[in-house]
C-alpha cells in the first residue's frame, strides 16, 4: 500500500511539474535592426533589446527579450504569425539609349 501510495505521489508531481503547452508552440523572431550609437532610441513601434530595437508581437504573442535576439511566441490557441514584411521597393528604369552615341561605344 505505501509502494503504491509512493509511486502515485511521484506520477502527480511529474505532471504538474510539466508546464502547459502554449498554443501548439508557435514562435517567430520579430524584425530588428541595431541601434546607430548609445543616444538612438527605437520607435514607438518597437522595443529596447540591449544594442538592438525589436518590433513589438503580434496580437496573441509575448515578447521573450531574454537573449540577444528576441522572439515572440503564442500565447492564444488562435495566435497567427504575421507575414513577413514585403519591400515596397521598385527598381528605377534604365535610361534611354542615346539615339546620337556611336553604335559599339560603351
Amino acid at each position: 500500500m505505501r509502494k503504491l501510495l509512493t509511486t502515485l505521489m511521484i506520477a502527480c508531481t511529474g505532471l504538474a511539474a510539466m508546464p502547459p503547452v502554449l498554443a501548439q508552440g508557435k514562435r517567430y523572431d520579430p524584425p530588428q535592426r541595431l541601434r546607430a550609437g548609445a543616444l538612438d532610441s527605437c520607435m514607438k513601434d518597437e522595443v529596447m533589446n540591449g544594442a538592438y530595437c525589436a518590433k513589438q508581437c503580434a496580437e496573441g504573442f509575448r515578447m521573450e527579450l531574454g537573449k540577444r535576439e528576441a522572439s515572440c511566441i503564442a500565447v492564444s490557441p488562435g495566435a497567427q504569425i504575421p507575414p513577413p514584411p514585403r519591400p515596397d521597393f521598385t527598381p528605377a528604369k534604365p535610361p534611354p539609349a542615346d539615339p546620337k552615341a556611336p553604335k559599339g561605344a560603351a
